[in-house]
């Protein structure tokens, strides 16, 4: 399987309250295809309710999330293409590293060879080249 290409995500009125607390209040975000980008605030300003819609794991109340053309609001988890680490995460503790990493191409079927240069590629990015094993 080859890399898939990064698609832009355009968040539009993107809403999602717990009685009367908001968690998001028509957030409007565009990220282009490669962009890499960093949610900051503090503990309680939404970071983690839009990755969770972002992934598919939290249900908003209102307004769109598109991947390309797509809007993705619908659309089941697994069929998003998108990775997270939960806050709480749990790796592995018989895998390395780089096993720990890669794991969500093995389960893709992402051959050998692309899935040690795409766990490389990763590590090096966060400054962890090196430690994979």
């Amino acid at each position: 399987m080859s890399k898939q290409q990064a698609l832009p995500i355009s968040i539009s009125g993107l809403t999602k309250a717990y009685g009367d607390i908001f968690a998001l209040n028509s957030v409007d975000l565009e990220v282009q295809s490669g962009e890499f980008l960093t949610l900051l605030g503090p503990s309680g300003s939404g970071k983690t309710t839009l990755l969770m819609a972002l992934a598919g794991f939290t249900r908003p109340d209102y307004g769109s999330i598109r991947f390309g053309e797509d809007e993705i609001i619908s659309m089941p988890p697994h069929k998003r293409g998108v990775g997270m680490v939960f806050q709480n995460y749990a790796l592995f503790p018989h895998m390395t590293v780089a096993a720990n990493v890669g794991y969500p191409l093995k389960l893709r079927k992402t051959s050998k060879a692309e899935t040690e240069k795409l766990v490389a590629d990763a590590l090096e990015t966060v400054q962890l080249g090196g430690y994979g094993e």
